[in-house]
């Protein structure tokens, strides 16, 4: 690919203390070769006062306000895409900040390789107090074809932490359905994977991405909601349905993801129910999921096997 020229788009929604951290980081990236379209969604906070401090600046393409909220993260998203004067996209949302070669070590995979269509590094989540939530691991940088990439990284979760450490074609994302549009939490996972359906995905773990958990993040908002559990399950039978896992693969993913929901989550009892019920768990899932849990502790913590 010749030198890409990328758009970066933020999406806002009453972020302003937020925005000056999340445009400068953007700003002072050691790959220049890009533009910025800000996008706020009828925030009710300071934000666009900050916004129109960027105006002027020679990157930003497009400062545009809705009128009216959307309602929708993935809707503004398609908003951006329309927008969107480059190559490759990268969605910097409002609440986080990178450091400044992200967008250079993002760039590079699809420097190298013509069949590259997504690429992210590994994300730092970060509380609002400003502390690390550690899940850092170094690892070597790797390219896997977009099917290896679902089958292995998106059967049991979603492999992309967060939207800010990705960098993704233009030309896929606007062609692919926008079906992840009709979803609330989890409509990123089934954007990466449809974008991933047509090339190779590059993997960089430097942890190079920092995203705010915090009361006003929503996918945090939608899992206690039970909102995004609904979504996964349906991101599940359609990566089943496609063929990209097995029968036993399928089986394996339900059952460590009610191991998530039912040991580890902080949900209530009534909403764990309602989940397994959802994902179709019956009794004898939820006793081998037991047997699996304690298996792992026991292996964790004392090396039993």
């Amino acid at each position: 690919m010749k030198t890409p020229f990328v758009t970066v788009v933020i999406p806002n929604y009453n972020h302003a203390r937020y925005l000056d951290k999340r445009i400068q980081s953007v700003l002072a990236q050691t790959y220049q070769n890009f533009e910025v379209v800000i996008l706020d969604d009828k925030s009710t906070d300071d934000s666009l006062e900050i916004i129109r401090r960027y105006r002027s600046n020679s990157h930003v393409s497009c400062v545009l306000a809705n009128e009216t909220n959307s309602g929708s993260t993935f809707k503004q998203w398609h908003k951006g895409f329309e927008l969107a004067k480059g190559d490759l996209i990268w969605i910097a949302e409002s609440d986080d900040w990178c450091e400044d070669n992200l967008l250079e070590t993002l760039v590079g995979f699809f420097e190298r390789d013509p069949e590259c269509v997504l690429a992210f590094n590994r994300s730092q989540p970060i509380r609002d107090d400003g502390t690390y939530i550690e899940n850092y691991v170094e690892r070597q940088s790797e390219i896997l074809s977009g099917i290896d990439f679902i089958s292995q990284r998106m059967t049991c979760g979603n492999s992309i932490a967060n939207a800010s450490s990705a960098l993704f074609s233009k030309q896929i994302a606007i062609s692919i359905p926008l079906r992840y549009m009709d979803f609330k939490g989890a409509g990123d996972r089934l954007f990466w994977i449809e974008i991933a359906e047509h090339g190779n995905v590059g993997i960089d773990y430097h942890r190079l991405n920092y995203f705010r958990i915090h009361d006003n993040n929503s996918t945090k908002r939608y899992y206690f909601e039970g909102i995004n559990q609904q979504e996964d399950y349906q991101i599940l039978l359609f990566i089943k349905e496609k063929g990209y896992v097995t029968d036993q693969q399928f089986l394996r993913a339900k059952r460590r993801y009610a191991q998530w929901n039912i040991f580890t989550s902080r949900l209530s009892s009534d909403k764990k129910h309602e989940i397994c019920q959802i994902w179709g768990l019956g009794i004898w899932d939820r006793v081998m999921v037991f047997y699996y849990h304690v298996k792992e502790v026991l292996e964790y913590k004392f090396g039993i096997k």
